[in-house]
Parts: structure tokens; C-alpha cells; sequence
């Protein structure tokens, strides 16, 4: 049996490298499980998930990021380009986020959108709550000026 996608096992900053080379196969890595405060803080917004649930990254998000939001052109929309750097901050933000608000994605997922002030941006998190797999999934990230 085929699989969609492998596990892979490294670190951070080594699959944020190999995911801009690697573009025939989909690779995911385990961010960190959820925490008990997410839970709840999700629960007020009407979204019930558990402790089964992780969150991932694969690397179609990482190229999507880089190659949406990180480039001159996100100057021109009043934002800042989003780097590898900016990347490897993922854990940081899921685990102590400044506010988060929930919406609903093109294809009608729920998805989470982190906030945190980086000091000199505020940096925003998108997840995608995938129910069948029990992922709250990378979807892409950007950052915006203060003031």
C-alpha cells in the first residue's frame, strides 16, 4: 500500500532546508502535541479537539509560506517577508501566543490563527484542524508591521 506521506524524524531546521528540495513527496513533522490551555481556549469557540491531536508541519506548508509570503511582494501589502528563521519560531508561537481567533478556510475548514508580537512584527500562525487525522496543520504564516 502506498502511503500519502512519511514521518520525518529530524530536526527542525534541517527539514525547513530539505522541504524547499524535496517537492515529489509529502513529508510531515510532529511540532508538538497540544496543549491543555488550546483545548480549552478552542472549546469557548465552539471547536472540540483532545489530547490526540498534534501539531504538524509538512512541507508543502513551508514552501507555500516561503513562496507566498516570502518575497519583496509582501512589502507592497504593507507586510514583511516571512523567512526560514521566521519558520523555526512555529513552536514558540503554538505554545505562548498572544491571542488567537478562529475562521474558516476556502475549502470550509476550521482553522486557528495564532498572533504573537515578535517585537518589531506581529507574526501570524495558521493551522488547519484536520478532524480524520487529528492534525492541527501548518497551513502558512505572515507578518505584519506594528503600528
Amino acid at each position: 500500500m502506498n502511503e500519502l506521506f512519511s514521518y520525518y524524524e529530524g530536526e527542525l531546521d534541517v527539514f525547513i532546508s530539505e522541504s524547499l528540495i524535496i517537492k515529489d513527496t509529502l513529508l510531515k513533522r510532529i511540532i508538538s502535541e497540544v496543549s491543555d490551555n488550546l483545548i480549552k481556549e478552542l472549546k469557548q469557540k465552539g471547536i472540540e479537539i483532545d489530547t490526540t491531536y498534534r501539531h504538524t508541519l509538512d512541507n508543502s506548508a513551508i514552501r507555500h509560506s516561503l513562496k507566498n509570503h516570502g518575497n519583496k511582494k509582501e512589502e507592497l501589502r504593507g507586510q514583511i517577508p516571512v523567512t526560514a528563521s521566521d519558520l523555526m519560531k512555529i513552536p514558540e508561537i503554538i505554545s505562548s501566543y498572544d491571542s488567537l481567533t478562529t475562521d474558516k478556510n476556502q475549502r470550509g475548514q476550521d482553522v486557528i490563527i495564532y498572533s504573537k508580537d515578535m517585537g518589531n512584527n506581529l507574526t501570524l500562525f495558521v493551522e488547519e484542524i484536520r478532524l480524520k487525522r487529528h492534525e492541527l496543520a501548518a497551513s502558512t504564516m505572515y507578518k505584519k508591521k506594528k503600528g
